[in-house]
């Protein structure tokens, strides 16, 4: 059954329909720059204010990542200390990586989230890009099928990655099979860089929803809608 849940920035709700439809599969993808973690962390912070469990797997270590997102006004310390939020950091300190080491790294993840499927309500991976690096197609949509069974179980997968990361064929199949995409970029506003989500798809919203709306992420309050009208897009 989907629930949708508060983000916990009500600007955010209101463009995509009234909250986060809950279970689902999202693919959130963008450039470098464009704000693909930040929206994630703001998803997460809605999962753990609706006291839902989160694994969340980075690039970032787990002191960086917990001060970085301070930094955009996510503080992540009192669910980590609580054991509410699990961080797991992709770099492993004194590892010497290799091609075939790094081949490794997304069946080896796909594994380690069905095992703890039980002891969390939602997976972050920011990003799928790393891990997909030098995986073959067979790999990836091994992958996207495991996640898509770990949302009929209840458990929500939030996955970020970088435009062109993988080939057009099996990029094409993720978004197909994936329940939530949105696509980020960059535009400009009065000489100022703001970013865009575009709603692609949004299966399971409450209510009518935006299809594209401009952010600026400000260090005090977060997420702050910018009207589209306004922007260059």
């Amino acid at each position: 059954m989907i629930t949708t849940i508060p983000t916990g920035n009500e600007e955010v709700d209101r463009q995509i329909g009234g909250g986060l439809p809950v279970p689902c599969l999202m693919v959130i993808e963008g450039e470098h720059g464009t704000g693909k973690s930040t929206m994630a962390a703001q998803f997460m912070s809605g999962m753990l204010t609706s006291k839902r469990k989160v694994l969340c797997i980075t690039e970032n270590n787990v002191k960086d990542y917990i001060e970085k997102m301070k930094t955009i006004t996510f503080n992540f310390t009192t669910p980590f200390l609580q054991n509410r939020l699990t961080i797991v950091p992709l770099h492993v300190y004194g590892a010497t990586w290799s091609q075939k080491l790094s081949s490794q790294l997304l069946p080896v993840i796909g594994r380690y989230i069905s095992v703890n499927a039980k002891n969390t309500d939602c997976v972050v991976i920011d990003s799928l890009s790393l891990l997909t690096m030098y995986s073959d197609a067979d790999q990836i949509l091994d992958f996207v099928s495991r996640c898509k069974y770990l949302v009929s179980i209840g458990v929500t997968i939030i996955l970020t990655m970088h435009s062109g990361s993988m080939s057009q064929e099996v990029g094409m199949r993720i978004k197909s099979a994936c329940d939530i995409y949105f696509t980020l970029s960059t535009s400009s506003l009065a000489g100022k860089t703001i970013k865009v989500m575009k709603i692609i798809k949004l299966l399971g919203s409450s209510s009518q929803f935006e299809s594209s709306f401009a952010f600026e992420v400000d260090a005090i309050f977060g997420i702050k809608i910018v009207p589209i009208s306004s922007a260059n897009t």
